[in-house]
């Protein structure tokens, strides 16, 4: 995985939030949510493989 996959989000004023008010809610649709889930299931799976791949690779340098 590259670090820019791994790379924390920018601080600052550029980093905040847009806020929207009026008919959209502040959690979006069902569909939205739904791509949110996926996405942070699809993360947490590829830190999980990543975490694993490193552990595997430490194990078999020679030593």
């Amino acid at each position: 995985m590259s670090e820019e996959v791994m790379a924390v989000p920018a601080a600052g004023p550029a980093a905040t939030p847009k806020h929207v008010t009026g008919l959209i809610g502040s959690q979006g649709s069902a569909a939205t949510r739904a791509m949110r889930e996926q996405a942070r299931r699809r993360r947490d799976a590829e830190a999980k493989l990543q975490q694993h791949l490193l552990q595997t690779r430490s194990r078999q340098s020679p030593g």
